[in-house]
């Protein structure tokens, strides 16, 4: 039985198969380790883009991006930036005062002490006037 197994050339398709199969293994194990370095950005490259996102007028993409940071980072010195920056861009481009107000209560909760909780306040106070009317309405007074 071994005999013909190794007659029909048996034994070189299994080293031709184990050859195949350890290339793939270690193909792929090598792919996989460098596109992990290659996909991972610092900190620092992703709020860069976000910023490049934001000045290019992509806003969705700057919000997504400053999110990936918080994910990624949550303990970076970026982070509370990032925090800051997301309300800032709901607020100041998209208008969306909602998720603004709920991003810069987020800095103020999650870092108190950073330095630009005080802004984050004053932002909020300023949204909260701004959706105030600047002056009563005195039409009817007037028109009596």
């Amino acid at each position: 039985l071994s005999q013909g197994f190794y007659q029909r050339g048996g034994l070189r398709k299994l080293k031709n198969f184990t050859i195949i199969m350890f290339t793939l293994i270690i193909g792929g194990l090598i792919f996989s380790c460098s596109s992990d370095s290659e996909s991972k950005k610092t900190e620092e490259e992703l709020y860069t883009e976000a910023q490049n996102y934001s000045e290019k007028g992509d806003f969705q993409s700057a919000i997504k991006t400053y999110e990936e940071i918080l994910k990624i980072y949550p303990h970076s010195p970026l982070a509370y930036k990032a925090q800051f920056l997301i309300g800032f861009v709901y607020s100041e481009n998209i208008k969306d005062y909602q998720k603004a107000k709920e991003n810069y209560k987020k800095v103020i909760e999650k870092y108190p002490d950073c330095d630009l909780a005080d802004d984050a306040k004053y932002m909020l106070q300023t949204m909260e006037k701004d959706s105030l009317p600047l002056m009563p309405d005195t039409s009817s007074a007037w028109s009596e």
